[in-house]
């Protein structure tokens, strides 16, 4: 029920902004009253073509960018208490960046003796692709939902550049 709240509550917040801060500002007050006590973490991002990135935290682990944890302002999460604020963090993706955002079922995921996979091990993992991270979690023995989102910055020109290419083939007549 709480996903549904904040799905809906996403989608019309985004009609008039999308400032991270602002974001998870007025997520916070549709979350008040009707979370019956539950609250939620969540990161907002906002990255430009440029690879601007103007980050806000509820309350949420930080990201990674290659390989190194992100210093961004912690907050309460939503839901927890009215009028809450939110600072952002800015940054700049360089070509060949990556920028990894998992929650704490990757840092939780536990052996079967109860080690913790951890954050020195789930910081190594971040320059990973998202799928190596998720089956990485798992391997482990990670039990809690996990999703895990990783960008990496390319150049606009060469992506355009292929698209323009004459096929090495030409298809039968």
């Amino acid at each position: 029920m709480l996903v549904s709240v904040l799905v809906g509550a996403i989608r019309s917040v985004a009609e008039f902004t999308y400032a991270p801060d602002q974001m998870l500002s007025h997520l916070n007050e549709r979350m008040m009253g009707r979370s019956n006590g539950g609250f939620a973490t969540a990161l907002a991002a906002l990255v430009t073509a440029e690879g601007n990135v103007t980050i806000a935290n509820a309350g949420h682990l930080p990201p990674y960018l290659n390989g190194r944890e992100v210093e961004v302002t912690g907050a309460l999460p939503l839901g927890i208490v009215s009028g809450a604020q939110y600072e952002t963090t800015h940054l700049h993706l360089e070509v060949s960046s990556r920028l990894t955002f998992y929650p704490d079922g990757v840092i939780e995921a536990q052996d079967r003796s109860g080690k913790l996979l951890g954050f020195d091990r789930a910081r190594d993992l971040s320059t990973q692709p998202a799928a190596a991270i998720v089956e990485a979690a798992r391997a482990f023995g990670q039990q809690d939902d996990i999703t895990v989102i990783t960008l990496e910055r390319i150049v606009v020109a060469e992506v355009l550049d292929l698209e323009q290419r004459t096929p090495a083939w030409t298809p039968a007549s």
